[in-house]
């Protein structure tokens, strides 16, 4: 829709018309593009996954040796489950 200033018709101006790109102008640059970032978060899962393994396992072993450890992995295994 453009805005133009109908009180005063010899100045109007058509505001649409100046916010369009010139034509053959590049599109503009976006900050978050994805290109190279796929090592990183591969990494980073990677890593996250490793110590996720290690904690279930570590967990499980305490688990093993102390049976009454069970109560808090329920309680906090509980607690992330009702996490908003």
């Amino acid at each position: 829709m453009t805005n133009i200033n109908m009180k005063q018709p010899e100045t109007a101006i058509d505001t649409d018309a100046h916010t369009l790109a010139a034509p053959g102008a590049k599109a503009p640059h976006h900050k978050g593009s994805k290109k190279n970032t796929g090592t990183k978060n591969k990494a980073k899962r990677r890593a996250a996954k490793a110590l996720a393994y290690f904690a279930l396992i570590f967990t499980g072993l305490l688990v093993l040796v102390e049976p009454w450890l069970l109560i808090p992995v329920a309680a906090l295994v509980l607690a992330i489950s009702l996490w908003d």
